[in-house]
């Protein structure tokens, strides 16, 4: 039988290359197909005997701190950990033995990087909550992070389009590339999958090696 992985925030590039592996049954959830909203808890719909979750809903708003406001901090922390707060407290009791959550995380919550207060202060803390969930939960249900850096995805498209940025970043990695969602749907397949029955309360970098390599 399949696993059931419920994916929240399906209309990520990441979740819809995640979602071509047939090895797994998944529920898709987005509030772009329906009033679905991670922050009303009136809105998610019952499912039951889940094996997995991937929360995707993130942001990218990077700004220099003093230009920051306090709805840019609130906003970000809404959507990146209150609504995975959400949905954990609201889902936990429907987990199967031995299921495996995976929240996604970035390099930002690893390294200092400017002009990433707000999402840094926000993936730090699913970092940590990572980490406090695992101990909680086992050992029935394994929680894990992929701390990614940038992405090619719609989400990221703003800031790859400036063709100098893009070239830095590339030039930047050690792997001379920037990242593809499949290299972190890779990773999370992973993570679901019976092959990491032993891993729990990790971040597992998805990088290019740019957070602990220095070329």
């Amino acid at each position: 039988m399949k696993k059931k992985i419920v994916i929240i925030g399906a209309n990520s590039d990441i979740a819809k290359t995640l979602m071509f592996n047939e090895e797994f049954e998944f529920i898709s959830l987005s509030s772009q197909k329906s009033n679905f909203n991670i922050l009303d808890k009136k809105t998610f719909p019952k499912i039951e005997d889940i094996d997995g979750l991937v929360y995707f809903p993130g942001s990218i708003n990077l700004k220099p701190f003093n230009t920051l406001k306090t709805d840019d901090f609130s906003n970000d922390y809404a959507i990146n950990v209150m609504g995975l707060i959400n949905i954990i407290q609201h889902y936990h009791s429907n987990f199967n033995k031995n299921s495996s959550l995976v929240f996604i995380s970035s390099i930002a919550a690893k390294i200092g990087l400017k002009f990433h207060a707000s999402i840094a202060m926000c993936k730090a803390a699913i970092e940590s909550l990572t980490r406090t969930l695992a101990s909680e939960f086992s050992p029935n249900i394994r929680v894990n992070c992929i701390s990614p850096s940038i992405i090619e995805t719609k989400l990221s498209s703003r800031i790859l389009r400036n063709e100098t940025i893009k070239n830095k970043i590339i030039n930047d990695n050690p792997m001379k590339r920037i990242g593809r969602p499949d290299d972190v749907a890779h990773a999370i397949e992973f993570l679901l999958s019976e092959k990491s029955s032993w891993i729990t309360g990790q971040s597992i970098s998805v990088d290019g090696g740019l957070n602990n390599l220095k070329i």
